[in-house]
């Protein structure tokens, strides 16, 4: 296959080398790969399922302007920018009474709810009262430091999230461990809302010592692989000449889908099935090996 002519890079788990390096969260092995890329004329899109202020203080303390300017998927496809104009190329919000009936079911099960904004609402995480578990509150405290270097506002606290869901969210979620996960996900899918899905999605890099997963839903047509094909066909790119690389099981369509998929070595087993390439991990600069070996040789 020829160069192609966009990559799609997941955040956390790829692009990021560490999350906990709030200075230079991305390895310089990284930025000089993704730099050399787009000299050699492919498009660079940043795929994640992050919402808007977060996955851009990632992509400001990066240390290049260009990386920082490029086209953004986020929230798992739910929004889709133009990143040096900050124009929408996509949108799709989750129903307001469907949300309404999800954060029933989150606070039934005694879960922490966060919700997520639209572009026009600011793009934010909010939350209305104090996580429920060490990693939630690892993830919060994470987003407070982001906004402090960053200089981002990535997290709202308000009274209650009840009171802002006139305007409909981008996307609602909570983090916990798998145990106290399932029986609310199990009475989230059973309520076979039309306008809306349900997903599970593991953390990365998150800190703390215990396993635990988003639990996390969003307006039905909203994925990345169906963002990036909008997407694609909106930039006149055939999928074919596309490549896509990361690591969580939202990628995985995504990367089976494309010209040229790529996991990367901290992937689970699936993905990595469905990859045409395998990379080193995250953390040992698996996206610079991948590029260079993959997309640039």
């Amino acid at each position: 296959m020829s160069r192609p002519l966009v990559l799609a890079v997941d955040l956390d788990g790829t692009l990021i080398s560490d999350v906990h390096d709030f200075a230079r969260p991305v390895s310089a092995a990284n930025l000089d790969a993704l730099r050399d890329l787009r000299a050699a004329g492919t498009r660079v899109v940043i795929s994640t399922g992050r919402n808007e202020n977060s996955a851009r203080s990632i992509l400001a303390r990066c240390g290049d302007p260009e990386l920082a300017a490029c086209d953004l998927l986020l929230q798992n496809g739910a929004l889709v920018l133009d990143g040096a104009s900050g124009a929408v190329l996509r949108e799709r919000h989750l129903p307001t009474e469907e949300a309404r009936r999800y954060l029933r079911v989150y606070r039934s099960h005694g879960l922490t709810p966060l919700l997520f904004t639209g572009h026009a609402a600011g793009g934010h995480c909010v939350y209305d009262e104090d996580p429920a578990n060490e990693r939630l509150g690892r993830y919060l405290e994470i987003r407070l430091k982001e906004a402090e270097v960053g200089g981002l506002d990535c997290l709202r606290r308000v009274d209650r999230i009840d009171d802002i869901l006139d305007t409909p969210p981008l996307a609602m979620a909570t983090i916990d461990h798998p145990q106290r996960l399932a029986p609310a996900r199990e009475e989230m899918e059973a309520l076979a809302l039309p306008a809306s899905r349900v997903a599970l999605q593991g953390l990365v890099g998150r800190g703390g010592t215990s396993p635990a997963q988003f639990l996390e839903v969003f307006e039905r047509t909203v994925s990345k692989e169906l963002a990036f094909a909008d997407y694609c066909a909106l930039r006149g790119i055939p999928l074919e000449r596309a490549a896509a690389i990361g690591d969580g099981r939202n990628d995985l369509e995504l990367v089976r889908e494309v010209g040229v998929g790529i996991a990367m070595g901290n992937a689970g087993p699936a993905l990595k099935e469905a990859a045409d390439h395998v990379a080193p991990r995250h953390d040992e600069d698996g996206l610079a090996v991948a590029v260079r070996r993959f997309l640039l040789a």
